[in-house]
């Protein structure tokens, strides 16, 4: 499980678009998003680094977070 900061994660739009990003690179994961703390968790079995790439190649800028 991976925890990401998303400061950029705004509207139900950009948590699509990213979700739809991260199921690009592993179709189970599993994508949370707290569009008020713009905090992001990803479960997927892809590495944190690969899920905060898919993140990133969707547009956004995430930051890793202890959780």
């Amino acid at each position: 499980m991976a925890l990401f900061h998303v400061p950029d994660m705004t509207c139900g739009g950009c948590v699509s678009a990213i979700t739809a990003a991260v199921r690009q690179a592993d179709p189970t994961a599993t994508v949370l998003a707290d569009l008020d703390s713009h905090e992001l968790r990803v479960t997927a079995a892809l590495a944190d680094a690969a899920a905060q790439a898919a993140i990133e190649d969707a547009g956004f800028t995430p930051s890793p977070r202890a959780g």
